[in-house]
């Protein structure tokens, strides 16, 4: 394949692990970095630089964080959204926590956080979704959850149902042109 018919197509994240299997490439990570390895790929050594460096790996075995207990000053070293984690986060902020893309983004661009950080962060994040105004990004690579909250913004779509903007989504995404870029 070339790596402009890769660019090109909308990809779902369970064919871009299989896709990344049959390159003989890592699956993990998240839709970008799944995209970005497999594009490098496709491009060869000589192709454009990766924007998503590969994580420094820790050791095999290297405990995570939820392994000890945890507190606000814990230092934020082998995240894992894991029980453990879930309880701590719940024992912290209440039973309204979940886990959510924004803090994973906030975590993921932030060196030296603590566990308290993240706390603060979700909270924040809590406090921005009350205002009635507040519309969360969508992630670049969120496509089609973008398509769906457009479609229901338009006014032509009142009344019509998720089925229907699923629908419109199978229409349009094999002409679209994707927002998103490595």
């Amino acid at each position: 394949m070339r790596a402009e018919d890769f660019e090109a197509y909308y990809w779902m994240k369970e064919d871009l692990v299989t896709f990344a299997r049959q390159l003989g490439l890592s699956t993990h990570g998240y839709k970008p970095e799944l995209s970005e390895r497999i594009l490098r790929s496709l491009t060869g050594p000589s192709g454009r630089a990766a924007i998503f460096e590969e994580k420094k790996k820790l050791p095999a075995g290297a405990p995570r964080d939820s392994e000890v207990p945890l507190g606000r000053g814990s230092p934020v070293i082998n995240y894992k959204s894991d029980k453990r984690t879930r309880e701590f986060f719940k024992s912290q902020i209440g039973a309204d926590f979940h886990f959510t893309y924004h803090v994973n983004q906030y975590r993921l661009a932030n060196d030296g956080l603590t566990y308290g950080d993240l706390i603060d962060e979700w909270i924040a994040e809590r406090d921005r979704r009350n205002n009635e105004s507040y519309k969360p990004k969508i992630a670049d690579h969120g496509e089609y959850n973008q398509f769906v909250r457009d479609y229901f913004a338009d006014a032509a779509n009142r009344g019509k149902t998720m089925r229907d903007a699923a629908a419109a989504w199978n229409v349009v995404k094999p002409t679209r042109n994707r927002r998103y870029r490595h």
